[in-house]
């Protein structure tokens, strides 16, 4: 009986060695700080669906905003997530990214101004602060060409990460990068006031806002097909298990206990796709013919070139 139970004992611990071995690392690099657009991963997380996928995701946050895809490209991680410009340029520049899926498949990019900017006119000659120099400067070109105003005729400031110190101190007079569940939440509960401008009303096309991007050589590798997979029911646990999940968020990280996440939160509940891999195939391609048209690429991009499935 003794051997018996031995016996047991060395094969219940080798059981444990093959399941830890079996947990593949993933490092995601975020696109920002940690909050409620990425409630899709701590749902992944939290409800147990990337360790039944026996992967052991690691999620960084970038010092700087522009660099995410960057170091997936240079080997240094395995998922990004990005913006369809950035990727866009990136391709056009040959440097290796494809799409893998969505985070949050529809546009949430919007111009904010002080309340004393009355119409993309009264930009003119006025201060506009950007989070990813180069990114958003065709929505703004594109936004501001339909009331006449051109790129040349305002100031452009990188304020990295501090879009809304920068508005709110005066620093400059408008925004572009600034998030509809998140900035616009914040200024609202601080009373600030201002007003809104959205890409899609002045002739940006319909995009998908946040994409999850990886090397081509990693799409078939078998850590990113199971990340997609729990990141799909991660998704649908977090339509039923929200304020669960919120819970173990806050509990791990105290810092997004805040009457603005908690709103963020339930906003971004109701902005994810269903399943992250599936996307508009027309929708993508207008988006990167638009970008040819806009000589922010210099060769036309096929579909094929820019997502993985």
């Amino acid at each position: 009986m003794m051997r018996i139970s031995r016996i047991f004992i060395f094969f219940a611990i080798l059981c444990s060695i093959s399941q830890v071995k079996a947990e593949d690392k993933v490092t995601v690099i975020l696109d920002w700080f940690l909050n409620a657009s990425h409630e899709s991963l701590l749902a992944a997380q939290y409800s147990g669906a990337f360790k039944r996928y026996n992967l052991q995701v690691e999620m960084i946050s970038p010092a700087d905003p522009g660099t995410p895809p960057r170091l997936v490209a240079a080997g240094q991680a395995d998922i990004a997530i990005s913006y369809p410009i950035q990727l866009g340029m990136m391709i056009d520049h040959h440097i290796p990214l494809i799409r893998i899926g969505s985070l949050l498949n529809q546009p949430l990019n919007t111009l904010i101004t002080s309340r004393n900017i009355k119409n993309l006119q009264d930009l003119k000659g006025k201060k506009i602060g950007v989070s990813v120099a180069g990114d958003d400067h065709t929505i703004l070109k594109t936004m501001l060409e339909k009331t006449n105003v051109q790129l040349s005729d305002i100031q452009i400031i990188n304020v990295n990460f501090q879009l809304e110190q920068a508005l709110m101190t005066g620093a400059v007079d408008a925004v572009i990068g600034a998030s509809r569940n998140y900035e616009v939440i914040d200024l609202e509960q601080k009373h600030y006031q201002f007003n809104i401008y959205n890409p899609e009303d002045y002739g940006v096309p319909i995009y998908d806002e946040m994409i999850f991007v990886t090397r081509p050589e990693l799409v078939k590798d078998s850590r990113i097909i199971r990340f997609m997979q729990a990141l799909k029911e991660g998704n649908v646990y977090l339509k039923s298990h929200s304020l669960e999940v919120f819970n173990k968020t806050i509990k791990d990280h105290p810092e997004l206990n805040t009457p603005l996440n908690k709103t963020a939160w339930n906003v971004t509940l109701n902005l994810l796709p269903t399943d992250p891999v599936i996307y508009d195939k027309a929708k993508y391609q207008q988006f990167l013919d638009f970008l040819w048209n806009k000589k922010v690429i210099k060769h036309p991009v096929q579909i094929s070139s820019f997502t993985a499935y």
